[in-house]
């Protein structure tokens, strides 16, 4: 038997299959009901008005192309979520890393405050030295002072 017969034989084995997939395929019906909707069925209902309709299951040529880039925008859109996530993230620690540091400046503006009043009240304030001597603040030293906690209160306080 030669290769070209056994070629022909092969072809003439598969055409029934071929062509019986054609045959056993099932038609598709379009009917619309009395509410207007529309209906695709592979049976068509009693007593309607039907339209015989032909699907094409086959797959376009072109459609490779458009599967690409459908999956390419798909990794696009996913990239932009992870990073709208992750800025989310970032920002949501700036805020708690902001919300820490004003409750800890809270405490601190308090003691700033307190100490502002003591150095305005126009009470004579000291200080011990290394020998634990009393030193006595002068004028200049207090205004110096005040100036300091003035522009720490304007800087870090609410």
């Amino acid at each position: 038997m030669t290769l070209m017969n056994k070629w022909i034989l092969t072809a003439l084995s598969l055409t029934p299959f071929v062509f019986g997939q054609m045959s056993h395929a099932s038609p598709f019906y379009k009917w619309i009901d009395e509410k207007g909707a529309t209906h695709y069925t592979q049976t068509p209902p009693p007593q309607k008005e039907v339209k015989k309709v032909d699907i094409n299951t086959h797959i376009p040529a072109d459609s490779a192309t458009s599967i690409k880039n459908v999956n390419t925008q798909s990794k696009a859109d996913l990239k932009a979520d992870d990073d709208a996530e992750k800025e989310a993230d970032k920002n949501k620690e700036k805020a708690a890393a902001e919300a820490a540091r004003k409750a800890k400046n809270t405490a601190e503006c308090q003691q700033l405050r307190t100490s502002l009043a003591q150095l305005q009240s126009g009470r004579r304030l000291y200080g011990t030295d290394a020998k634990g001597e009393r030193s006595y603040l002068t004028e200049d030293q207090k205004a110096t002072q005040v100036q300091q906690a003035n522009a720490q209160i304007q800087k870090d306080c609410p």
